[in-house]
Order: structure tokens, then sequence, then C-alpha cells
């Protein structure tokens, strides 16, 4: 592998467009085959656009963007925060102290130079900063590259899945659960059975 310069930094509003540009290019080529391939045509980077700037100019309590750069040029993302429940989770289940890895990509032209995994490594230790002990995320069941290279970071299925329905069918996801690397005893785990 050449070697390349990473920088891990905070989102800002100068982002926008290539952090649109990263979500539409990533989901076609990562979702290609799993999500209705007239949903990730119909995608618009302007609405991903507006979504960013809306990210990045509002306070959003305990939520932080991060962005990598490869060689100066904005690779990747990951963005992360307080654990929300799923609806077809349990309701009673113990989510304090549980941060969320959102979401995490890396444009497909600049995949496999460090970018995904430098990103990771600075969103999780900022949600360990936070007072953070575990951390989850929700990835499609299929999305079987994805799930690999999390296992490879760590992160387990605890067999809870949930149903994503925005692209018009019914898609599983799985949650994912990783300690944060806290000496502290860590919380009560997330729990409860798959739906």
């Amino acid at each position: 592998m050449d070697h390349v310069t990473l920088l891990v930094r905070r989102a800002v509003l100068d982002d926008v467009p290539r952090l649109a540009r990263i979500n539409v290019d990533t989901w076609r080529h990562a979702y290609a085959g799993m999500v209705p391939s007239a949903y990730l045509d119909g995608l618009d980077v302007h609405d991903f656009e507006n979504r960013w700037r809306d990210r990045v100019t509002k306070d959003w309590p305990g939520v932080a963007a991060w962005v990598v750069e490869v060689d100066g040029l904005v690779a990747g993302y990951a963005s992360v925060g307080p654990y929300r429940p799923q609806q077809d989770c349990d309701p009673d289940e113990d989510s304090q102290r549980c941060g969320e890895l959102y979401a995490l990509y890396t444009h497909p032209d600049l995949q496999g130079r460090g970018a995904g995994g430098a990103v990771h490594g600075a969103a999780l230790t900022w949600l360990l900063e936070q007072g953070m002990r575990r951390a989850a995320l929700w990835v499609l069941r299929d999305n079987e590259a994805s799930r690999r290279w999390y296992a490879d970071r760590g992160w387990r299925p605890d067999g809870t899945t949930s149903q994503w329905d925005d692209a018009e069918v019914l898609l599983v996801e799985v949650r994912l659960l990783r300690d944060l690397g806290s000496r502290s005893p860590p919380p009560p785990r997330l729990g409860g059975a798959a739906r």
C-alpha cells in the first residue's frame, strides 16, 4: 500500500458537498443488490446536502460528526451520539451510558487506505470521553462486508433485530455492540430477545 496521509477532524460547513457525495456514492456501491435499485437511483445529492448542512450548523447535544481526509481529500465520515432504541427493541432495556455509531462511510474510490479505521477510532474515543461505556450500531443483516469489517474491530451481534422500511421494502437490520475500553465496570448489557 502506498503511503497516505490521514487527518481526522470534526465536520465543518465546507465539507457539506463532499459529504453528500460520499453518502450517495457509498450507498449505491455498498447496498447494490440489497436495496432496490430504484431507491438507490433516486438518491438526491441535494437532499443529503440539506441534511449535512443541518447537522453541521445546528447544535445537537451529545452528537458529533467526524471526517477523515486522505491526502487532503475528505474520504469518509462517522457520526455518533447517544443510543437511539429502534422500534423493535425491548422498551425496558437499559441503554444508559451507551452511545451509538449512527453512520460510518468511506467513499468507494478511497476504501482500503485506513480512512475508515481512523475515523472509527476517533468517533469511539469521543464517545468514551462523553462518558459512554458501550456503543451500538445497526447494520443491514445482508451487508456481509460491513459486518465483517465491524467484527474485525470488536463489534458483536447481540441477537436484536429491527426492520428498516424506508426503501419501500422491509430490510432486516442487526444490532452490533462493543465495549469502549473503559477500566470501570461496564453498565448492564443492552438486552431483550430478538424481535
